[in-house]
């Protein structure tokens, strides 16, 4: 072909064949973000703080006190206590052997653990590196149901607890992924999941504001992480496999999709909020050192 034809095509290519793609990213995809719910900028964190290296698997994390985020990490019975304001661990105590532990909670007073077999550890820090009042509950939650965050619901003085693998309880069949609530006066999980999400449900919503087809099968959600927002109490719950956040309301209904950018969350695992409505992210630091994102609320 001579060159000024060939340089004529690539010219008409760029000019006009750009505007006739209108296929969405996948970005675009799961963009859905309500007024109301647009108060953070997922794409620009405020503040990233790198974890030592034996939080390289940070699987969970929560707000202790001002400055104080507690972690775990998903191999070893510890809690480590990171003051993001020093940048330093000030403290970390065992509370048992090494396990799978995937999620982090607290009442302000007493920390909870969960392993994703589904048993649940409650236990009151102390300063030199012991625990006081431990207490293990094992529940009707098992390995194949695969725990992986646990948040603390002021409203309800419960715990939430989000499940990647099966929803349901004691084999029964159950579609998507669901969250229990563990009842801290009974110390037991509510057998009616406190809400399921389906993949029906995310395509439901997005399909209410896109007016484009897309490939159902690109909808891949499994939590990793749950959190109560302090000031409007809705559910965020985060997914490495999916790189994506759903808001929801108290009952589970899906309030807004946000996608997580995988070149700032390469395995996004924790969530929690300060007082404020500041959000941190954690991430495994994948043969790196783990790492937190803060987020300010607008």
């Amino acid at each position: 072909m001579p060159k000024a034809k060939f340089f004529l095509l690539v010219c008409w290519t760029f000019t006009f064949g750009c505007q006739y793609n209108s296929r969405p990213t996948a970005e675009a995809l799961f963009h859905q973000t309500p007024n109301g719910f647009d108060n953070y900028n997922l794409k620009k964190p405020d503040a990233k703080y790198f974890l030592p290296y034996v939080l390289e698997e940070i699987s969970g994390m929560t707000y202790y006190k001002p400055g104080v985020i507690a972690c775990v990490q998903d191999e070893d019975g510890k809690v480590f206590f990171y003051n993001h304001k020093t940048r330093k661990v000030e403290n970390t105590v065992r509370f048992a052997d090494s396990g799978d532990y995937e999620g982090i909670a607290n009442d302000g007073e007493k920390i909870y653990v969960a392993e994703s077999n589904g048993h649940i550890y409650k236990f009151e820090p102390k300063t030199d590196g012991k625990v006081k009042k431990l207490k293990k509950y094992k529940t009707d939650l098992k390995k194949n149901n695969d725990v992986e965050g646990i948040a603390y619901d002021p409203n309800t003085n419960k715990l939430l607890v989000a499940c990647k693998g099966d929803a349901g309880l004691k084999d029964k069949k159950k579609k998507g992924k669901s969250v229990y609530y563990f009842d801290l006066d009974k110390k037991e999980i509510k057998k009616n999941a406190a809400f399921n999400i389906s993949k029906n449900d995310v395509k439901e919503f997005l399909e209410k504001y896109k007016d484009f087809e897309y490939e159902v099968k690109r909808i891949n959600f499994k939590p990793s992480g749950i959190a109560v927002h302090p000031i409007n109490g809705h559910i965020y719950l985060i997914a490495s496999i999916g790189k994506l956040m759903i808001i929801t309301d108290r009952k589970g209904k899906i309030k807004a999709t946000v996608p997580l950018d995988p070149r700032l969350l390469g395995q996004p695992e924790g969530i929690c909020f300060a007082p404020n409505g500041d959000l941190f992210i954690s991430s495994e630091g994948q043969g790196d050192k783990g790492y937190i994102l803060k987020f300010n609320m607008n």
